[in-house]
């Protein structure tokens, strides 16, 4: 039989190029991919958009007001001498908001709310323990005392909605950055949705409505101190500061030049991995109000009791009548 060297050769030839391009894609392309959501190095500056971008992106966070919401109370016991109803309602997309809204039984018409948002991975639930990550329990009774009501809802992907991530958890904001983005983007959404439901109790002030986010929610603070006018003072802690531009649409910078709350306070650690004191500090620079404050902590990505205190008494300065 007659070997063909030139078919050999030419085979042998198609399978080197092949393996290379296997290898190329392999073991390159993830390493472009990851660097496309590497961490921006300290010397990066924390960024500052225009006008003209600021309004493209606050686009993102309106939403059509005509959509029913569709509010219903699910249960409703006591809590600390409190009232505290589980109520859904419809929030974008057709999703299903599941919240905590909490009134004191002290016998007024009318209470002064503070909206809360929790952290990355964070629950309603871990607002009636005093021992979770956000010290949840001890925040919520210190307010409930001082006469505030609190509403607190399910982020999206998060708590009993994690169903709609395939009950895979929530992405990762560095993994998933356009995909942590949306999610970060529609619980803004939603909490303005909360808003419009609590413009239908007659048992809420809300011409007082103040926001108390940590950590993710410290972004969703921002945001909405910015975009949405009820809101009357903000609490921001733990904030994560991200620099790349996948994160422009979301990241606390973009918004915290157009602040236009009364009254603003920062709380940050000055060993947390997610900002340098440096960032957090130009941070609080860009908010344009003379009443505002920022605290520095010696802690990382942890909350401590003095914390409780601090929020509580700012609420009583800046929300209460």
């Amino acid at each position: 039989m007659k070997i063909n060297h030139f078919t050999i050769l030419e085979r042998a030839t198609r399978f080197l190029f092949c393996f290379f391009l296997t290898l190329i894609y392999c073991c390159i392309t993830p390493a472009l991919v990851f660097a496309q959501v590497k961490k921006a190095d300290a010397q990066t500056p924390v960024p500052v958009v225009s006008n003209e971008v600021y309004q493209a992106i606050a686009q993102f966070y309106e939403y059509d007001r005509n959509i029913p919401l569709d509010a219903r109370i699910i249960s409703k016991h006591d809590y600390q001498g409190a009232s505290n109803e589980k109520i859904v309602f419809t929030g974008v997309s057709h999703s299903q908001v599941p919240s905590f809204l909490i009134i004191p039984k002290d016998g007024r018409e009318k209470h002064p709310i503070v909206l809360i948002v929790d952290g990355y991975s964070g629950t309603k639930e871990r607002w009636l323990q005093d021992d979770s990550w956000p010290l949840g329990g001890l925040v919520t009774k210190a307010l409930l005392k001082s006469g505030f009501a609190i509403m607190i809802c399910d982020a999206v992907y998060h708590g009993e909605r994690n169903y709609e991530n395939g009950f895979a958890g929530q992405p990762w904001f560095y993994e998933y950055p356009y995909a942590s983005g949306q999610m970060i983007i529609h619980t803004a959404m939603e909490y303005r949705r909360a808003m419009d439901y609590l413009a239908t109790r007659a048992d809420i002030d809300n011409t007082r409505i103040g926001m108390l986010g940590l950590s993710m929610g410290g972004m969703i603070t921002f945001q909405l101190a910015s975009i949405d006018s009820r809101i009357k003072t903000g609490v921001a802690g733990l904030t994560a500061i991200f620099k790349e531009a996948e994160f422009q649409s979301s990241t606390p910078s973009t918004f915290a030049s157009r602040v236009k709350s009364n009254s603003f306070l920062m709380f940050m650690g000055d060993k947390d991995p997610f900002y340098t004191m440096k960032e957090a500090r130009q941070l609080y620079a860009m908010i344009p109000l003379q009443k505002k404050e920022f605290v520095e902590y010696p802690t990382g990505h942890t909350l401590t009791m003095e914390y409780v205190g601090l929020v509580n008494e700012w609420f009583l300065k800046n929300l209460k009548p």
